[in-house]
């Protein structure tokens, strides 16, 4: 047996004495007790300072991966703030300029329904001044029917007069309810 072989194997006469037949499980007790003699023994072979450094090392490698990751996330967290940040600026820009072309489109809208009141009235006024002077015309030429005919040429010539007249206001009052009606 080598030195090693024989620091592993345990003697017989230190293992306490155990209540246990031969073919029987390990109970509890012996088998935390055969978990901490093997690792003391897998560690009496090396030098225990060797043994430290190889964890120190191996830890501080498990820790700067860790570092590094971390690292990584925090700029993966930062970068989709960020982003966040420039959309939500983008979206409060838009929902702003909309807004804004709600109230012009709102300001636009007041302004054409004035206008088109304004124009309303005036065509109205307009309409019942020529109804008035249709009413008049056709007085007149009532009253010019109900006299005796004399058919000179001044009479016809007269009587032109008041039908060019006459058309001519028919034209106009169709011309402005054309208008009216668009």
């Amino acid at each position: 047996m080598t030195e090693e072989e024989k620091n592993l194997a345990v003697k017989q006469e230190a293992l306490p004495a155990t209540d246990e037949a031969p073919g029987k499980k390990p109970g509890l007790v012996r088998g935390a007790r055969d978990f901490i003699e093997n690792t003391f023994a897998s560690l009496k072979g090396k030098d225990m300072n060797q043994a430290v450094e190889e964890f120190t090392s191996e830890m501080t490698l498990v820790a700067e991966g860790l570092s590094e990751d971390q690292a990584a996330l925090r700029r993966e967290v930062e970068k989709g703030a960020a982003q966040l940040t420039l959309i939500e600026e983008k979206l409060l820009s838009r929902d702003k300029q909309r807004r804004e072309e709600i109230a012009a489109a709102r300001e636009e809208l007041k302004q054409a329904r004035k206008q088109s009141e304004q124009r309303a009235e005036a065509v109205e006024k307009r309409c019942a001044e020529l109804e008035k002077r249709l009413d008049s015309l056709e007085k007149a030429l009532k009253e010019v029917e109900k006299k005796p005919k004399k058919m000179g040429l001044g009479q016809i010539l007269r009587q032109a007069t008041w039908m060019v007249g006459i058309i001519c206001a028919a034209w106009i009052i169709v011309t402005v309810l054309h208008m009216v009606g668009r």
